[in-house]
């Protein structure tokens, strides 16, 4: 496997990190969580721990599909504490298949936040479902919204007969989340760091303040979030 820093910086400042990597199966814990991933060992090349929005590509040498994806990368302290492997975890969003031994090109463009344990597999599932819509915000915002196969993207211009059903609510759901995050992430990156709370971000976004905090524990977590934050 290899990894290489990439020294061009992409519009919002954040460097980004490549890497080539052949997928090794797992505990299939991600699976069971409704997250299937591609794992990906031996990440030394990435600096920080943490929750990436990016794109993975399968089998790059023959140019294969690309796909938005979450990367999880770091130690999994919700079950194995600070001392578990080290490993990169990416899901493909909208992709059903299996890529065991396959090899994908992992591109780690935005840190979302940082690792963090959580206090049971409920709130952990929570936080996922928030990782992936803010990937997909991310996606929409620039310009990769043509390698979405579902979700919001894909809702619009369609004609609906009869009263909307739980799949409508959740596409509108996943689209209110997503231009939240969109928000978010813009009013973030107009403050300067040292001015920068959750109030702040309510007043100028317009988002209710307990969402943000429910959202967002601390102020690292909203740097993160924009690609602004400094561990």
């Amino acid at each position: 496997m290899t990894a290489e820093l990439i020294t061009d910086d992409l519009p919002d400042g954040v460097t980004h990190v490549v890497i080539d990597g052949i997928v090794s199966r797992g505990d299939q814990r991600g699976r069971q969580l409704g997250f299937p991933t591609a794992n990906v060992h031996a990440v030394d090349g990435v600096r920080f721990d943490g929750v990436y929005a990016g794109t993975v590509q399968v089998d790059p040498g023959r140019n294969g599909p690309t796909y938005v994806a979450a990367v999880s990368v770091g130690h999994r302290p919700t079950y194995y504490g600070a001392e578990g492997l080290r490993l990169l975890e990416a899901n493909l969003l909208d992709y059903a298949g299996d890529l065991y031994g396959q090899c994908i090109r992992i591109t780690l463009r935005v840190r979302l936040r940082p690792q963090h344990k959580y206090v049971d597999t409920p709130a952990l599932v929570r936080q996922l479902h928030l990782d992936v819509e803010a990937t997909r915000a991310w996606a929409l915002a620039n310009g990769l919204g043509a390698l979405l196969r579902s979700g919001p993207a894909l809702g619009r211009g369609r004609r609906r007969v009869g009263p909307a059903g739980p799949a409508d609510r959740m596409v509108k759901a996943r689209a209110r989340t997503a231009r939240r995050t969109e928000a978010i992430a813009r009013a973030v990156l107009a403050v300067g760091p040292g001015e920068l709370t959750h109030e702040w971000v309510a007043h100028r976004t317009g988002i209710p303040l307990g969402y943000l905090t429910w959202r967002f524990a601390s102020v690292a977590d909203l740097r993160a979030l924009a690609g602004s934050g400094d561990t």
